[in-house]
């Protein structure tokens, strides 16, 4: 009671102090509320209906109100993690989220918004309800974790207003827009019939294209394609083959989707600034076939597949690596990463790297979920730490093919464990061949004429140097 009383007498000096300050017009002009403001409220038996905003920004006051404002500087960077992470929101949302009605009795609809998923990914549910708010709790399965929210009213003023602002970019577009209308109406007071509620249900996840309303694909985003590849991306691997890239999965409904995903990467995602210049020549030539888009199989599935390494090293793994993530499948992409810089250095060639290969394989994707991630750290810097086997300003096809060369002729290596490097008198790079022979081959000469060349630096076929090794 001393305490709150002190306060009002606090509270009660401010006010009539500003009050009688009538030379001060700044404090006469008030702002109005907004809704992105924290407003408190503390009820007195001397100043009735004063509200305070939270203190330590600066303030003004008008009468009854007092106003702490942030400074937009400060706030700019929370906006844009906000924003971000509503845009992620989406983009899981339309892989794994659900917009969805129940009949409750048959009388009345129920509205719901929520996820599904796997029970080792909690604290990606825990991430999303706290960043919302949402009032809900968990609810926990053997395997799966379940988080909805049937509440109208929140629905309503939070899922709707983010939806709106960065929209689905899956058939489920459908869905939400369905969803929206039906609970927009509800709201309103507008009653149906049984036979109607049965028929709203029913058709909310129907995957049926409403006529003249158009996916807006032009809304595609990072962030967006992040929330989607944590929801149906998978990091690829098969020791055996020597393969290593990604997909994203979806059913041929949504193969507009995985379009818009290529279209957008291509055009917005480019080479990291230090791409040898060798490499960044070779992926802007191959630019447009750098993404493979799969015919469907017998479910109807086609993948968007990421499987160049040179085009995952330098542009894929750097835009995915600046960007937040939220779930487990981080951990995917950091042993993922781990694989790409493993066969960009040829290290998968050593013993040592075709173990810690194998040992990854055995901790990704689904197969995280049945056993602990305990890869040490140590094993990993171990591989890392190996002199590199590739000249990493060569593309990683002709440092394979070197290689391969190198194991097939071992008895004769002489001549295969180098590349062979054509220049014109300028010194610029004309061609590159992944040994004597397929240089020999392409000249009508002798293996030995080439090495000759390579040794004397004199000019070839009064046009060309020929080196073996890459110039700066």
């Amino acid at each position: 009671m001393i305490k709150w009383t002190i306060i009002n007498i606090y509270l009660l000096l401010i006010f009539l102090i500003i009050k009688n300050n009538n030379n001060n017009n700044n404090y006469n002009n008030i702002l109005k509320y907004n809704k992105d403001i924290d407003l408190y409220s503390i009820q007195s038996p001397y100043i009735k209906n004063i509200n305070i905003i939270k203190r330590g920004y600066h303030t003004s006051l008008n009468n009854k109100l007092i106003i702490v404002q942030k400074d937009n500087k400060n706030n700019n960077k929370n906006n844009l993690e906000i924003d971000n992470f509503y845009k992620w929101l989406v983009g899981f949302t339309d892989g794994d989220g659900s917009f969805y009605i129940k009949l409750n009795d048959k009388k009345y609809l129920r509205f719901f918004y929520g996820f599904r998923i796997h029970i080792d990914d909690k604290a990606c549910l825990e991430k999303i309800r706290n960043i919302l708010n949402i009032p809900s709790n968990f609810e926990e399965l053997l395997k799966t974790i379940i988080l909805v929210n049937s509440q109208k009213k929140w629905l309503y003023s939070n899922i709707v207003t983010i939806f709106d602002k960065y929209p689905c970019l899956t058939i489920k577009y459908y869905s939400y827009y369905k969803w929206k209308i039906a609970i927009i109406n509800n709201l309103n007071g507008i009653s149906y019939n049984n036979k109607d509620l049965l028929n709203i249900k029913n058709t909310i996840n129907n995957y049926e294209v409403i006529p003249n309303l158009k996916i807006p694909y032009d809304k595609i985003n990072d962030y967006w394609i992040l929330g989607f590849i944590e929801a149906e991306g998978s990091f690829d691997l098969s020791p055996k083959r020597n393969i290593c890239g990604f997909n994203v999965s979806q059913h041929k409904r949504s193969i507009n989707t995985l379009k818009a995903i290529k279209s957008y990467v291509l055009n917005n995602w480019k080479p990291i600034d230090n791409t040898p210049l060798l490499i960044k020549n070779k992926l802007l030539k191959d630019w447009d076939s750098s993404i493979k888009l799969t015919k469907p199989d017998k479910n109807g599935v086609i993948k968007l597949e990421f499987n160049r390494i040179d085009f995952l090293y330098y542009v894929i793994l750097p835009k995915l690596y600046s960007l937040k993530w939220y779930s487990r499948k981080e951990i995917d992409f950091q042993l993922w990463k781990t694989l790409i810089e493993i066969y960009i250095k040829g290290l998968h060639n050593t013993l040592k790297g075709s173990n810690l290969l194998k040992l990854i394989n055995n901790n990704i994707n689904k197969k995280r979920y049945y056993s602990n991630y305990n890869i040490p750290k140590n094993i990993i810097d171990d591989v890392l730490n190996i002199n590199l086997i590739y000249n990493y300003k060569l593309p990683y096809r002709i440092n394979s093919d070197i290689q391969r060369l190198n194991s097939i002729n071992n008895n004769n290596t002489k001549f295969i464990n180098v590349g062979v490097f054509v220049y014109d008198l300028n010194n610029t790079l004309i061609i590159t061949f992944t040994g004597y022979r397929p240089a020999a081959l392409y000249f009508n000469c002798s293996k030995h004429e080439i090495a000759k060349y390579i040794k004397n630096g004199n000019v070839f076929i009064n046009k060309y140097i020929l080196k073996n090794i890459l110039l700066d």
